[in-house]
């Protein structure tokens, strides 16, 4: 081979190696610049609130609104911050005062929205997932009381459109269906997804579009207190 030739391949084989390192430099910057993709596997945000005022079907009707404050902050996966303080609007979906023969007593609700402190609204699609009564700081808290005691029998049957699920701690409880996934692990004095800790009270169903969540009994009159805390998980 001529020296002329081979200074050509010379020539062409450091063009193609510089070719490729620009082709190779030009798509890492590129994957750099994109945002990483949700993690499908990854939990669903909690919203953790209480209810500011009583909701009692002889206090309200269909429709009325419904105010929860926000006990801590949370992040969303858009990267929207929520601080604590947040309003969580929703409403009252269902009611019926007594259980009876035609079923038992119920209440509906729906929340769909927060309200930040300087009052701008923020569209979400949430489902609530647990409700607890108000606790105070040095009385026994029924939430960690009832997940020591791992009573069976107060974990909901829930059910959606898209099938039934049976309800206990972890992201298996909440129907894969609707976009949000519980926790893999909790403490002993977090609220648990599916589970009703207000006595004689179950969740009967949950959607993010109506009727939203559906509390029963067929001992009492469901209603739920002022500062009743409430769990919720946002698609």
């Amino acid at each position: 081979m001529s020296k002329v030739n081979r200074f050509c391949q010379v020539i062409s084989i450091l063009t193609i190696a510089s070719f490729a390192a620009v082709l190779l430099a030009a798509q890492l910057a590129v994957a750099q610049n994109q945002p990483a993709a949700a993690d499908p596997a990854a939990s669903s945000p909690e919203i953790h609130a209480t209810l500011e005022k009583i909701v009692h079907p002889k206090k309200v009707k269909v429709g009325d609104e419904v105010v929860a404050r926000m006990t801590e902050p949370t992040k969303l996966k858009d990267g929207t911050e929520l601080p604590k303080g947040t309003h969580i609007i929703g409403k009252v979906t269902d009611i019926k005062m007594k259980a009876d023969k035609e079923g038992p007593s119920k209440l509906g609700l729906l929340f769909d929205k927060a309200q930040l402190k300087d009052g701008k609204e923020v569209s979400l699609s949430m489902a609530l997932v647990s409700v607890a009564p108000h606790w105070e700081q040095g009385s026994v808290d029924p939430v960690a009381a009832e997940n020591g005691a791992a009573s069976a029998g107060r974990v909901s049957q829930m059910s959606s459109a898209e099938g039934r699920t049976s309800g206990s701690a972890g992201g298996d409880t909440l129907n894969k269906g609707l976009g949000i996934r519980g926790a893999t692990s909790v403490t002993p004095e977090a609220m648990r997804p599916g589970v009703s800790y207000l006595q004689d009270i179950t969740i009967a169903s949950y959607s993010m579009g109506e009727p939203g969540t559906i509390l029963q009994s067929t001992k009492t009159t469901v209603y739920l207190d002022s500062g009743s805390r409430l769990l919720l998980l946002v698609q």
